[in-house]
């Protein structure tokens, strides 16, 4: 199985190593893993910033980590809905989330799967680029597990509660604190990674835990009760994909090609087609019973709702007002030093309103 760590802190690591490879010289591609290739070849294809991508000489390199929404590009790519839609697509699959944003960063690829709390701290940092679609967001794949005893966050006061700073489960946890007038002073509150958080629990060493998947579903095997997860918190977690600006311009026509494809690919997820789920099942090298649990923690996007998602609203429902607090979290845990000036200047819902 192809696993990941979803942390906004990664986000740290992938701009420092930005900031090595820029020093590097022709060492700049090395260290990167992906599926189809090193990571010279991508940088290959993407030196060329004017020429069109999207061609059967010059794809479009789009990055994917392991994340169950995600996946679904896998179906696109393999079952041949790119091809249809006449551009041509390279997957380069990350096992570590942050290569993916070192790599998108530094232009060796092209597009990338990323969370949108992830696509913040680039924009104070000059990074050029749009989020033109919602692949997903959380829907329980992320929660609070507690110890017996323990039925209400109101019961969390003075209980020992782990998680990793700076992760969106240390923002979900500061979220749901604040819904119900407490703050993370009012709990025992132990900085640890949710790989060592979820045996912790699993010991009985902590009081409660915020996990994610598969860590959570294992954690609640073995004992564990779910008090609060983002099915209650519809929005909070979204994973979008964004496209480097430079190839937006010179390569706008693939994009619209490659987001028309991603809706085709979930009608055919929604409708549970077997030669679609066996493609995602065959790229992200995962059993059909392990793909659709993961999938039920999830909301898939199609095309009705990324419009609703891109519109200005006030509440996780829209991509605007996630990305604010977002920041705010951000500034909070000193992850970033300001609040960009207009973060919906970053959203781009063109491709979108351009889909068939």
């Amino acid at each position: 199985m192809k696993k990941i760590k979803r942390s906004i802190s990664i986000l740290l690591i992938a701009m420092m190593a930005l900031a090595m490879l820029g020093g590097c010289g022709n060492n700049s591609t090395s260290g990167n893993s992906t599926a189809n290739g090193d990571s010279a070849k991508a940088t290959e294809k993407t030196a060329d910033a004017g020429e069109a991508k999207g061609t059967e000489s010059n794809p479009f390199i789009l990055g994917v980590s392991p994340m169950s929404g995600w996946y679904a590009w896998y179906g696109v790519k393999d079952t041949g809905i790119f091809e249809q839609n006449g551009v041509y697509v390279d997957l380069q699959f990350f096992p570590v989330y942050s290569d993916s944003l070192t790599a998108f960063y530094s232009g060796q690829v092209d597009g990338i799967c990323i969370a949108a709390s992830d696509a913040v701290a680039p924009v104070n940092e000059g990074v050029d680029f749009k989020v033109v679609l919602v692949n997903d967001n959380s829907y329980g794949a992320d929660g609070i597990v507690v110890q017996d005893g323990i039925n209400s966050i109101e019961d969390l006061k003075g209980k020992t509660v782990a998680t990793e700073v700076g992760t969106l489960e240390h923002m979900f946890l500061l979220k749901i604190l604040e819904e119900n007038n407490m703050t993370v002073d009012d709990v025992n509150f132990v900085n640890m990674t949710i790989n060592d958080a979820g045996p912790a629990f699993i010991a009985g060493s902590i009081d409660a835990a915020v996990l994610w998947e598969p860590t959570l579903s294992t954690a609640i095997g073995a004992g564990g009760k779910l008090l609060y997860s983002t099915k209650e918190e519809p929005g909070l977690i979204p994973d979008t994909l964004a496209v480097r600006q430079e190839v937006l311009d010179s390569s706008s026509d693939a994009v619209q090609k490659i987001v028309d494809s991603w809706f085709d690919g979930v009608e055919k997820l929604n409708a549970r087609d077997d030669d679609f789920i066996q493609a995602i099942c065959d790229g992200a090298e995962l059993t059909r019973d392990d793909y659709m649990t993961m999938l039920d923690g999830v909301t898939i996007f199609d095309k009705a709702k990324n419009e609703e998602t891109f519109k200005d609203g006030e509440d996780y429902t829209y991509l605007s007002y996630t990305l604010q607090k977002s920041a705010e979290f951000l500034l909070s845990t000193k992850m970033i030093n300001e609040i960009p000036d207009d973060l919906s200047s970053i959203l781009d819902d063109t491709y979108i309103k351009g889909a068939e």
